[in-house]
C-alpha cells in the first residue's frame, strides 16, 4: 500500500513538473520598447523618388506621396532603411518607386526658404517592399 502511495505521489510530482516546464515555455518574453514603438507606427505605401544622401548608404525617398492622382498632397522625405534583405535602394537611384512599410509617425518643422531639411531630422521609413514605377523620377508638384 505504501508502494502505490508513494508511486502515485511520485507520478503526480513528476506530472505537475511537466505542466509547469510547458506553460513555461508558452510564454512570450515582455516586448521590448523598440517592438512597442513598432506597433503603434502605421503601415503606408508611398510614392517618391529615390535620392542618394550624405553617405554612400543612405538614401531618401522624396516627394513621398500616398495618394499621386492628389494634386494638392504636398510630398514629404523620409530616410529610407530596409526592413528586408533583398531591398537594393543603390540601383534604383533617380527612380519613381512605391515603397511599402512602417513610417515614423515624425513631423519635420518647414525650414527656412532656400534650404533643406537636414537627413537626421527626417522621419524613417522602414521599407519591407519596393516597386520601381518608372525609369526617372517624376516632376515634383
Amino acid at each position: 500500500m505504501k508502494r502505490t502511495a508513494l508511486s502515485l505521489v511520485g507520478c503526480l510530482t513528476l506530472a505537475t513538473g511537466v505542466v509547469v516546464a510547458q506553460s513555461t515555455q508558452q510564454q512570450r518574453p515582455p516586448a521590448t520598447p523598440q517592438q512597442q514603438q513598432e506597433k503603434t507606427k502605421p503601415e503606408v505605401t508611398l510614392t517618391g523618388c529615390v535620392t542618394q544622401g550624405s553617405a554612400p548608404t543612405v538614401f531618401i525617398l522624396e516627394n513621398a506621396r500616398l495618394n499621386v492622382d492628389d494634386k494638392g498632397e504636398k510630398g514629404k522625405s523620409y530616410v529610407l532603411v530596409a526592413a528586408a534583405e533583398n531591398l537594393s535602394f543603390a540601383k534604383n537611384v533617380n527612380h519613381e518607386v512605391s515603397v511599402t512599410g512602417m513610417a515614423d509617425p515624425k513631423t519635420v518643422v518647414t525650414p527656412p526658404a532656400g534650404t533643406k531639411v537636414e537627413e537626421k531630422d527626417l522621419p524613417k521609413l522602414s521599407a519591407k517592399s519596393m516597386i520601381v514605377i518608372a525609369d526617372k523620377c517624376s516632376p515634383t508638384r
